[in-house]
């Protein structure tokens, strides 16, 4: 009988083996996710890639492919189309509705620099030429909105582009250019790049501030004003002399809101914890910070950042412990259905024994009473077939020693039986 069994005993092992490798494949193998930045060599590309290679090198449960892009607005599109986990965007730029923040990765101010003092403010700019710096038409569209609250008339002044910021000084010596516009970190490669060119090109940088910046925000809940203090960019005397405000946007790394809280949680954790390591590499990792968590705040919160900026993530047996217990009951369930099969089964077996035993008994006892020669050659041949069917059922462990005893016993009984002396 046991080893009619051991097929399903062997079944049932691999089966659970082969859960037991699904449950693992699921819960422990590293999860990717496809973030999509750009452009090529700019600074946000530089910093997730750092980051990536960081949770790469360390063996981390959530890694972070790369999908270059040729800039934010490229990015969103990619994200907005869900075919990317995460991106990074820009604030006034268009955040998909389908993204969440999950991280500020670091502030832009806009920033107007002149070398023309007759350019003291905003509505000295009419009828002039402004150079922006990179992101064309996403920068365009932040003068606009900076020359609209000032009621500058946005076809009266020109717009030409710089590729770099080391073009700022070149392009206002040579006159192709009365400003220039930067949105860039303060501390940034591209703005200290630009203050930088015009300070060698020998020319008296002056900026422009935006002070109408609080009245701009409160129309556009994506933008937010910025300080730039008083000698940002060092120099003697300090550049600039006296702190101004002016517009700033901010770059963040957003999640599919679909994304799984976990996963989200765990990911902001180790963006924090490979900051330090990442800021030799590349400095403007120093400005990753977490974004507001006001539950009214205009760009939402992913659920899972949320978690983790709150000090409320789940431990593993908190996040999963309603599937082990689901786990646990199924088998109990599967386990006791597979005994009461195993149970039903060998009763079945012992009935057919004993069917048999009852048949022989009654060859026994009707062996004593015949007379008739070829009664007794039935009966023979009855016992014959018992016996086959019984040698058949212990060649399948199906009768154990006990049950092959008592069917000895009883064809001994048979007295003359030949079949009971084969037995």
């Amino acid at each position: 009988m046991m080893r009619r069994h051991v097929p399903i005993t062997i079944a049932t092992l691999l089966a659970l083996l082969a859960a037991g490798l699904l449950v693992y494949q699921w819960a422990w193998l590293p999860t990717t996710l496809r973030v999509a930045v750009g452009p090529p060599g700019g600074e946000d590309a530089r910093m997730i890639g750092a980051v990536a290679q960081s949770l790469a090198r360390g063996h981390e449960d959530v890694r972070l492919r790369v999908m270059p892009t040729s800039g934010v607005a490229e990015s969103a599109a990619v994200a907005g189309r869900e075919k990317a986990d995460l991106a990074v965007v820009r604030s006034d730029i268009g955040i998909p509705a389908s993204t969440q923040t999950v991280a500020i990765l670091h502030r832009d101010a806009a920033v107007l620099m002149t070398a023309d003092p007759a350019l003291a403010a905003v509505p000295d700019l009419k009828d002039r030429r402004v150079g922006v710096v990179r992101q064309q038409v996403g920068n365009a569209k932040l003068l606009a909105t900076i020359l609209e609250q000032y009621e500058v008339p946005p076809g009266s002044v020109e717009t030409v582009p710089l590729a770099h910021g080391d073009e700022a000084g070149r392009a206002l010596q040579e006159g192709r250019v009365d400003a220039v516009f930067v949105v860039a970190p303060v501390t940034g490669s591209t703005m200290t790049e630009a203050v930088a060119s015009i300070v060698r090109a020998g020319l008296h940088l002056t900026f422009i501030p935006v002070g109408e910046a609080a009245a701009i925000v409160r129309r556009s809940p994506a933008l937010e004003a910025v300080e730039v203090g008083r000698g940002t960019f060092g120099g003697t005397p300090s550049r600039p002399a006296e702190a101004f405000t002016t517009l700033g946007v901010s770059h963040r790394l957003v999640a599919q809101a679909k994304l799984p809280d976990a996963i989200v949680s765990e990911l902001t954790r180790l963006l924090f914890v490979t900051r330090p390591a990442i800021v030799g590499e590349v400095p403007l990792a120093n400005q990753i910070e977490a974004p507001e968590t006001d539950k009214g705040a205009s760009l939402p919160l992913h659920p899972g950042a949320e978690a983790y900026f709150d000090g409320e993530i789940e431990t593993f047996f908190e996040r999963y412990g309603d599937w082990f217990y689901l786990i646990v009951m199924c088998l109990s369930i599967l386990g006791s259905a597979a005994a009461t099969l195993v149970s039903r089964a060998a009763n079945r077996s012992r009935a057919r024994d004993m069917e048999l035993l009852r048949e022989l008994l009654a060859i026994v006892r009707a062996s004593r009473d015949v007379e008739n020669e070829d009664d007794l050659f039935g009966l023979e041949h009855k016992a014959d077939e018992i016996l086959a069917a019984a040698l058949a059922r212990a060649g399948t462990g199906a009768i154990d020693n006990a049950g092959v005893a008592a069917f000895t016993l009883g064809l001994d009984q048979a007295g003359g039986l030949s079949p009971s002396a084969a037995f």
